[in-house]
């Protein structure tokens, strides 16, 4: 975003530095807001259609009449006194309105009062699409046009009305010209994103819709106009709740303004901002939320936590150094959660397995999950999910295929778990890759999988590998410092450092090491029976009849991608996730099963044995979690095996060269954990 830096906040942060600017080459750009097209456009709000707003209950029981209330005022009247600048526009009366946009037509502020500013108007962006492409103005009669919208079902539900529109639909013979309408989102394979570079032929008209990828990522030639609905969609993360949310936000001015350098690339353009110039002008933020106030700081924090510059300084006198600091409830969420992770001690000091995963440049958890597959003897498959949760997720979602595509996702589906189904699809395109390239291209097609990306994964499981052995977890070897254009982790690592690697139990276990306390519970409802000839059978749950719950969070929902979204019935009732994601409700993404054995072996809480009429109960987490065994000495066994199994983990994290297989008590403390829980 070099274009709108504040480079202001940079020379105030360095000490008044001194500023060249050195424009670049760009065409003019005419701009227009809301209250410029209304009149221009010909635009009419129904007042009781979808994008209208609601009318206060008072109006409607006066019977509210809009051509009275017009009547009544004096739009050219200069005496006529405009409302504060900080009263935003939904919050006018329709006087108000006329006062603040004197210039507009009666008909127009009508419109504008009318007008639900929070929703997405795709109606009125037809209608500007209609006036762009009708050529009755002085605007240019050619070039792409660029739509930016806020989201993927946006983008589909335009989509599909320009489908069906006479004027935009390829299926309807018009005198408008032919158009050639592309939508562009990050999900898209990389077939359907590289048609937007594409010059139409000849008559034809490029239509884009485009989330804010297309801001800075995607420059795209032959752009002349662009249409700014002026909101976007913004991961932020609430500390206090570890969680991330999708927040739909109205974009800052320095957003609007690159959007609109969008139109000028090749010739003189025209961008049309869907909102109006008083809110761009006083109620838009002047920059967009710096990304360090929105994510996780695990990673950060980390990093300082080991640089030698910063030891004699705590994590918040650093942070509060920075450009922009982040918020105090921020750093303390992120030291909580490295605790949570066995990063940190009580005294936020490093442990060694902290001092490991600040080696490794992954998310925390990604980090453990890497770890956890060398000392358990899986170091392919571990690094396999490593590089998909650290990268993105090899299966596509075409445009219009979105159904067709899941049903292909669901028959890779094992041990109800989104990672394992991930990781049996990359095996099974490894296998058709060894007959031929070709043969790996047709499979991924066939299954709605990306070439490029599970190409990518391989790279990256050898990068991963390469981390592991910098610091002792796996021995180092010659073939990690040469190019390699396949995956050759398995190879390079030998049979040894893989004996477990199809084992789904242990690597579900090693998920659950990973990624705890990231834990849902699932709740059944009561046991229901029909009959049949041969007596009362138990009715299984269908899917919607389940419940899913945090600890945190209480009730929340498996997002659709899931593999697990439609299973009805779980042998054990506890799933972990890689994370929770906020929209219209908080969704679970990327979830495992994971039976409860793991869940006390691996979680590194505090575990209690209780006996409660005559049955003894293992619990964790005051009681969250908790199940029964048979016998107190099964539960006291439980307890035994786990402390030697974290007291030989802190050895092997002390010494990553030492090597649990050829160590006698620490061999058999590995297999026979593998065991138990294989045997779950």
């Amino acid at each position: 975003m070099s274009a709108t830096l504040n480079a202001e906040l940079f020379s105030d942060y360095f000490d008044k530095v001194p500023v060249l600017e050195i424009p670049g080459r760009t065409f003019p750009v005419e701009q227009y807001f809301l209250d410029d097209i209304l009149d221009m456009t010909d635009y009419i709000m129904e007042e009781n259609g979808p994008f209208a707003r609601k009318i206060k209950k008072g109006d409607k029981d006066k019977k509210f009449d809009f051509e009275t209330e017009l009547e009544a005022c004096d739009v050219k009247s200069e005496s006529t006194e405009p409302p504060k600048i900080v009263i935003r526009d939904e919050n006018l009366t329709i006087s108000q309105i006329v006062a603040r946009y004197p210039k507009l037509s009666k008909k127009a502020c009508k419109n504008l009062y009318l007008m639900d500013t929070e929703k997405i108007n795709l109606e009125l962006i037809e209608h500007v699409l209609t006036y762009i492409v009708s050529g009755h103005h002085s605007w240019p009669t050619e070039g792409a046009i660029l739509i930016f919208l806020p989201g993927i079902g946006e983008i589909m539900s335009l989509y599909d009305q320009l489908i069906d529109s006479h004027t935009f639909s390829p299926n309807f013979k018009t005198s408008c010209p032919f158009m050639l309408i592309i939508p562009l989102h990050s999900t898209l394979t990389s077939e359907e994103q590289a048609m937007v570079f594409q010059k139409p032929r000849d008559g034809a008209r490029k239509i884009v819709l485009s989330t804010n990828i297309a801001e800075t990522s995607v420059t795209i030639d032959d752009c002349v106009f662009v249409v700014d609905c002026g909101r976007m969609k913004e991961k932020r993360f609430d500390s206090n709740r570890n969680m991330e949310s999708l927040d739909l936000v109205w974009v800052s001015r320095a957003n609007a303004k690159q959007r609109k350098g969008r139109a000028g690339r090749v010739m003189a353009g025209v961008c049309i901002h869907l909102f109006t110039s008083h809110r761009y002008n006083y109620h838009l933020s002047e920059q967009p939320v710096p990304e360090i106030h929105r994510v996780p700081l695990e990673q950060l924090v980390l990093k300082l936590k080991i640089l030698p510059l910063f030891r004699n300084m705590g994590v918040h006198e650093v942070l509060g150094k920075t450009i922009e600091p982040p918020l105090k409830s921020n750093i303390d969420g992120a030291l909580i959660r490295l605790q949570d992770v066995g990063a940190l001690d009580k005294m936020y000091a490093l442990t060694a397995l902290g001092k490991h995963l600040a080696a490794l440049p992954v998310d925390v958890r990604i980090g453990k999950l890497m770890l956890f597959g060398a000392i358990f003897c899986c170091v392919d498959s571990a690094l396999t999910m490593a590089a998909f949760l650290s990268h993105k997720s090899p299966f596509l979602a075409p445009f219009g295929k979105k159904s067709e595509a899941d049903a292909k996702r669901r028959e890779f589906a094992c041990s109800n778990s989104d990672q394992l189904t991930t990781l049996r699809a990359y095996r099974k395109w490894q296998q058709a890759l060894k007959q031929s390239t070709h043969s790996a291209l047709v499979f991924a097609n066939e299954n709605f999988l990306s070439h490029k990306t599970l190409v990518m994964l391989a790279d990256i499981k050898h990068q991963l590998l390469g981390l592991l052995a910098s610091i002792g977890f796996v021995p180092d070897m010659p073939g990690l410092r040469k190019k390699m254009y396949k995956d050759s982790v398995q190879a390079l690592t030998g049979e040894e450092l893989n004996c477990n690697g199809t084992n789904d139990k242990l690597l579900a276990a090693i998920l659950c090491a990973a990624l705890y306390p990231n834990v849902v519970k699932v709740l059944t409802p009561e046991k229901s029976f029909h009959m049949q000839i041969g007596g009362a059978i138990q009715r299984q749950p269908n899917p919607d009849e389940l419940k899913f719950k945090t600890k945190s969070d209480g009730y929340v929902v498996l997002h659709p991608s899931s593999v697990n979204s439609n299973v009805g019935y779980f042998t054990s009732p506890y799933l972990v996730y890689q994370e929770k994601v906020k929209t219209t409700r908080v969704f679970v993404r990327e979830c495992s099963m994971v039976p409860q054995l793991p869940l006390v072996l691996f979680s590194g809480c505090n575990l209690s044995v209780e006996l409660h009429n005559g049955t003894f109960i293992v619990s964790l987490e005051d009681g969250w979690i908790m199940f029964q065994v048979e016998e107190h000495e099964v539960a006291e066994m439980l307890k035994t095996i786990r402390a030697e199994l974290i007291s030989l983990l802190e050895e092997k994290i002390n010494d990553p060269s030492l090597n649990l297989l050829h160590h006698e008590k620490g061999n058999r403390i590995i297999k026979a954990i593998v065991q138990i829980i294989t045997k779950d």
